[in-house]
Parts: C-alpha cells; structure tokens; sequence
C-alpha cells in the first residue's frame, strides 16, 4: 500500500507541476458564478511544490479551482466571483486532529466535576451533592486522582458506601484510566464475586482483608460506564446535545477534521455521531474507531464491530478505524515496560513491569482479523513493550487498510525506531505543555527512572523515516492546534525542528494517516477547501507568541462553520 501511495502522489505533484509554470492551476477552463477568492493574505498551502500562494479560488461545492497569484486567481474565478479580503491574515489547511474524545468530552462537561487533588472531606462534599442532583439510579462523577485518593485511605469504598449502599456511584478518574466505585457499583457489575482480575482490568484489594477496595484501574471501569450510561433515545439525546457543544469547539479552533478515539459503542455513541450527519449539524470530517473491549467473547464482538465498520469516503463520518488498547499509563504502572519500574510511590497492584490488556496471541489474533476485515488498526501505547508488541502485531497483519498507527508512544526503545518506517506505521503523539513541565517529567522519573529521558520521541521518528502527527488526546489535554504547535517547538528535545514540520504533523500527515490527502491537508487544485484563518502568520512571529495567535475563522468544504466576524458572510 506504501508503494501504491508513493506512486499516485508522485502521479499528482507531476500532474501539478505540469498544469501551469506560473503555479496557478485550474480545475476547469470555466468558474461557477458565485466563486469565492481569497485574496491578500498569507497562504501557506502545505504543498511541496508551491507551499506559498497570493489567492486561492473556491468553487460552490467547496473545492478549490485555483491557486496561485492574485492576478492569474482572479482570472480564473471570473468577473463574477466573490472577493474575500484576508487583510493580511493567515491562512492554512484546516488542522486535522488524529487522536481525541469528542463524545466523551462534552458528555464530561455534563457530569458532576471534582478537582484531582482536593482535600478528601471536599470530595466527599460535592459527592453528595451530586448524588442529591442526580435523578438517575447511577451517581457519576470524574475528576479525582486514584494515586491521590489511596494515598489518603486505603479502602475508599467505604467513603461511597457511606454517601449511598443502595444506589451505585462511579466516579472517574481525571486521565481515564481508573475509577472509584460503591458496593453497588460493584455489584452491578458483578465484581463483588470476582476472586481474580477480569480481562484487561485490575481491581485493588484491601491488603489486610482482601476484598474490594472501590478502586478499579483500566479496563475494568469499561464495564461500569456502559452499565451507567446504556443506550436509550434520551442519554443519546443528551450526548448529541454536549457533542454540539464539543463541535462548537473544534470550529472555533480551526479544526477541520477528527479521529474520536473513544469508540464506546455499548454506549450509541455510534447513532450520535450519525444523528450529527443526518441533521447536517456535523462540522468535522470524522474518521472515528471503535474500541477493542478485552472482556467480550472474541467471535461476538468482531461480528459485532463488522456490522459497525463504514468506510464511504465521500461520507463526512466514517467508522473504520479499531482502538486496541495493548497496555495502560505510566503514571499508574501499567504501562507495558521491557525493564520493571523503580520501586518506589505510585499504585501498588502487583505488576512490576506494567500490564497487559490482551495476551499477546489474542493481541495478534484481534489485530490480523480486524485489519482483515478493513479496519486501521490504532493501538494505544504508553510503555516501550507495549509499543514493540504493537510493531509485532502489526507485522503480521494486512498493511492494506493501512496505515496503521501507535498513539502516545511516552516510552520507546531506540531498536525499534525504524520499523515505523518500514512497517509503515504512524507515530501519533500528544507534545501538549505538560511535556515541558518540569515536574511532570521529575514525577515519571520516579515511575520509570532514566528511561525519563527520552519520552515521545518526535525528532527521532521524523528523522527515522515515520510519519509523524500531532493530536491532542482532547479532553485529557489542551485542544489548540496553535498551543500543540508551540509546545512542540519549545521542547528541548524531541520536537519539531520548526514551525513548517510543527504545522505538517497536524495538516497533511494526519490527512494521510486518516486516508484523505487527495481530498483535504493541503491546499491544492481538486481538494476540499477545508481551511482555517488565523490573525497572523504563525511562521513569522515568535515561538512563544504562536499559542496566542487567533483563530478567525474556520471553513469546512468551502462553508464557514466559525465566522465570528463575519468574513465569509454573503
């Protein structure tokens, strides 16, 4: 499939370069009437062959006619189209944001909310609260810090179990990897009877007694949420309502396109996203996964995921990606690592070299069978075994729903750098803020020593050969293109070499990744013109300026979707 790929994009940059030697280029020898130019501003198209243009004319299906310079663009659109005055702003290829949880966002934003490291007494406040404004059976809250938490009792089910025995409360975590649950809650999901872990879970135990303690850790919480949140026509009704409010902001950041990762199809989300497309309220090309569950029946859940798997390219919604989670999160040492962690603070649940959510054969299994049946294949990955049991998998899988992708890549042995490359394999990271915080990486330093030193290596895979993107993980990190852009420049290792790399892991490699770069990631003849305005150009201005800089406006196939000043107003 690489080879296919490198043929036809050659195929279009030769195409490109001989349409026109003063780099304008037409779609048609004629414009519509109503052609819409975009003029005196600073275009950069992210195309190789001509990066920076004068003017771009946009046709009334939203495709690009024209690039070029003002004067050849203008021709081109004919006397009758629309002038669009940038005056002087930015404009680039709407940024496209391969890894985030839009359902699960603005569904978060709707929950009872706590502060990670408040003091127990608060929680335990607002928990009440919430339970007495809660009108469903199940109490749900996110927010709290399980390391926190344990840190301050050893048995917080009894704090639940003292709000309420008889109705079950989930309260999730604040990085989406743990949960703190009443007897009920347990009940509900039948862990009370449980001697062991389930599939892909860990559930703590009180180290005197053995038993529950409330404190449920990666996939294990995976059955309480869809027990708290069931599909029915009216939690569906309120997940579509906060997604709106989620897709508000994606426009108002200068997104474009996404990849939601969460994928909790237990839940609708599945009929939310398609009640978007059908009332025309969706504002984002989507090309969404669906998640891998470790503790469902192998043959059930891939007829299961078959029925749901779309991959309509002329669709603004596709479900054709599958989320498999291979290990957990260092933070919580469950991370998937070749050489144990430091002994030292941080949960204590028994594995010494991170956990596993699949064992290896049904890991491979999952992944020959899925990419088989045409699934990408995107693989959460924290722990540098996680990451080479995925490069594993991978290997041994069909690469022609590809390309296939890790996500986070926090730990990675340098061995394994250029298989991405070879494999064709995307490196997907996060290079939010907290990557330069000081005492977040003294806290992983802890956790994994001096393998600390060298997380989500970007610089490394850009110059191994991989294609690398940028995402944001929204809404466990920051969301703006424009803060990621900055972060990744600040690093004083590992991030973009400059501003033009920065802006292309989130352009038109990602474009690539999600199997669209003949449509949208770049501004070029016959492309969609999915754009985003920005009030100044980011490649001019200082580093520490870029995050500042102001999404204007935002266009998906030619329409504005934020237009706050009403640039784009007929």
């Amino acid at each position: 499939m690489k080879h296919c790929s490198d043929i036809r994009q050659t195929m279009m940059a030769t195409a490109s370069v001989l349409a026109s030697a003063f780099a304008i280029l037409t779609a048609s020898g004629t414009a519509h009437a109503d052609t819409m130019v975009l003029t005196n501003g600073r275009i950069h198209t992210m195309d190789t062959a001509r990066p920076e243009a004068e003017a771009i004319a946009i046709d009334t299906g939203g495709v690009i006619i024209a690039v070029g310079s003002e004067a050849e663009v203008l021709e081109t659109a004919g006397k009758d189209a629309d002038i669009i005055d940038l005056e002087g702003q930015m404009v680039l290829p709407g940024f496209q944001d391969a890894h985030m949880h839009l359902i699960e966002a603005g569904v978060n934003e709707a929950l009872c909310e706590f502060e990670p490291f408040a003091k127990l007494k608060d929680t335990l406040a607002g928990i009440e609260d919430c339970a007495d404004e809660s009108k469903g059976e199940w109490i749900v809250g996110s927010g709290v810090s399980m390391t926190n938490l344990l840190d301050k009792n050893s048995n917080p089910i009894e704090l639940l179990d003292s709000i309420s025995k008889e109705r079950p409360i989930l309260i999730l975590d604040d990085i989406g990897h743990g949960a703190w649950a009443n007897s009920a809650a347990m009940m509900a999901a039948g862990y009370d009877t449980m001697k062991e872990n389930p599939p892909g879970g860990i559930l703590l135990r009180d180290k005197q007694t053995g038993k529950l303690n409330g404190v449920l850790l990666e996939n294990a919480q995976q059955k309480l949420r869809n027990l708290a949140f069931p599909p029915s026509p009216e939690r569906e009704k309120f997940a579509y309502d906060a997604m709106l409010g989620t897709l508000e902001l994606m426009a108002e950041n200068g997104i474009t396109t996404v990849s939601d990762a969460g994928g909790y199809w237990p839940q609708g989300h599945v009929n939310v996203w398609k009640r978007a497309l059908k009332e025309d309220t969706l504002t984002v090309r989507a090309s969404n996964a669906l998640y891998v569950y470790p503790d469902m029946p192998f043959d059930q859940q891939m007829a299961d995921l078959k029925a749901l798997h779309s991959n309509d390219r002329k669709s603004l919604l596709r479900f054709n990606q599958a989320k498999i989670y291979v290990d957990g999160i260092l933070e919580q040492r469950t991370g998937a690592m070749l050489e144990p962690y430091v002994k030292g603070p941080g949960i204590d649940h028994g594995f010494d070299s991170g956990f596993l959510y699949f064992e290896e054969s049904t890991l491979d299994r999952y992944s020959q069978e899925l990419a088989e049946a045409g699934f990408q294949l995107h693989y959460h990955v924290t722990g540098d075994r996680g990451a080479r049991l995925a490069l594993d998998a991978i290997a041994k899988s069909d690469a022609g729903p590809g390309p296939h992708r890790l996500t986070h890549l926090y730990s990675m042995d340098k061995d394994d750098l250029p298989r991405f490359a070879e494999l064709n394999v995307v490196a997907d990271l996060q290079l939010a803020p907290s990557s330069l915080d000081s005492e977040y990486n003294a806290s992983i330093r802890e956790f994994i020593g001096d393998r600390a030193g060298y997380m989500m290596p970007a610089a490394s895979l850009e110059n191994a050969g991989a294609l690398v993107t940028l995402s944001s993980d929204f809404d466990a990190d920051e969301l703006s293109p424009l803060v990621k852009i900055q972060a990744a420049l600040e690093r004083p290792e590992e991030g973009a070499p400059d501003v033009q790399t920065a802006i292309k892991w989130m352009t038109i490699n990602p474009a690539k990744l999600l199997q669209q770069d003949d449509k949208t990631g770049s501004l070029e003849v016959g492309k969609f013109a999915d754009l985003v305005v920005i009030d100044q150009d980011i490649t001019e201005i200082p580093v520490s300026r870029i995050g500042r800089a102001k999404v204007t406006a935002t266009l998906l196939q030619g329409e504005p979707v934020y237009d706050p000043d009403e640039q784009f107003a007929e």
